[in-house]
């Protein structure tokens, strides 16, 4: 898969509309869902799909968070 040929524009719109351009925000509520995994029936995932569910959703958690952390070097390093 080209990174070149993602089209992550719907995301970014969703970043914008839904958070308001926070992504802490958005990090908050993946954290009360990995949270709201301990509050399932047991036998509703498997140990492995709620692991993997689980995994996934930090990834994306700590991905997003590398992105707050560049941009908010870019605004220290432009600023006068």
């Amino acid at each position: 898969m080209n990174p070149n040929e993602i089209n992550l524009l719907p995301l970014l719109f969703y970043f914008e509309e839904c958070h308001e351009g926070d992504l802490l925000s958005f990090t908050q509520w993946l954290d009360k869902a990995i949270y709201m995994f301990h509050y399932l029936p047991a036998d509703a995932f498997s140990a492995t799909e709620r692991q993997n569910v689980c995994h996934v959703l930090m990834e994306l958690k700590g991905a997003v968070m590398d992105i707050h952390v560049a941009q908010q070097a870019k605004c220290v390093s432009h600023r006068p």
